[in-house]
């Protein structure tokens, strides 16, 4: 089990100076899209786009977790309580079905990475979901176990926070709350990362690659210089 981070009182939040260069980068691809779009118009605008698009949509959230995990009622108490909206997954079918090849046509998975990932676990994890919470990853990160005696938690819940989410009031959820506080907080700069990051791949396109490099220039300090 991977070591979760304690609870902190939550600090205020701090966003870097994006909105600027990004902006900058924005007016570019709507410049680019308007003026010569008929000539570099493909599946590289359009990723640009989806890049930036990405940078100011909300955070995805993510609960997780199997059948009768409490993942439902976790995600209704941290709407209750914060106005948070995560979307929930169920982990059984994510770690049966990891890969398009394999999943059936009426199993709907969305592959993009969330911003923030918590996975319920209420009995001991299956090989599956231990592979699953092992799988590396480049956002935060809670595993929290529920319907467990807090006092006396079995062996495979130990070290990890014991949550009741029957009552959004209850103080159990205070670790939850604090952990997607931290985790927001620095959703901009991982945001502005994964752009810089969008713009590298694609500054090796055939149709945008001069466009994306210029965008990298465009971020300043934060972009290629």
């Amino acid at each position: 089990m991977p070591i979760v981070t304690h609870d902190t009182a939550p600090r205020p939040t701090a966003r870097p100076p994006i909105a600027d260069p990004v902006s900058r980068v924005r007016r570019m691809v709507g410049s680019a899209r308007e003026h010569g779009g008929d000539r570099i118009v493909g599946d590289g605008l359009g990723e640009l786009e989806l890049a930036l698009a990405r940078v100011d949509a909300p955070a995805d959230i993510r609960v997780r977790g199997g059948l009768g995990s409490g993942r439902r009622t976790l995600a209704a108490a941290l709407r209750t309580r914060r106005g948070w909206r995560p979307a929930i997954d169920d982990l059984d079918v994510l770690a049966a079905h990891d890969g398009a090849a394999r999943t059936p046509p009426d199993v709907e998975i969305t592959r993009t990475p969330p911003d923030v990932e918590i996975i319920c676990l209420r009995t001991a994890p299956c090989r599956h979901e231990e592979a699953w919470v092992r799988r590396p990853r480049a956002h935060p990160l809670l595993v929290v176990a529920t319907g467990v005696d807090e006092a006396a938690p079995p062996r495979w819940a130990r070290g990890l926070p014991a949550v009741d989410a029957r009552r959004a009031s209850d103080g159990s959820l205070d670790v939850v709350v604090s952990f997607l506080d931290r985790a927001l907080e620095g959703l901009p700069a991982v945001r502005l990362a994964r752009l810089e990051a969008e713009l590298e791949r694609l500054s090796v396109h055939d149709r945008v690659g001069d466009l994306a490099e210029a965008a990298l220039c465009a971020l300043g300090p934060q972009g290629r210089t």
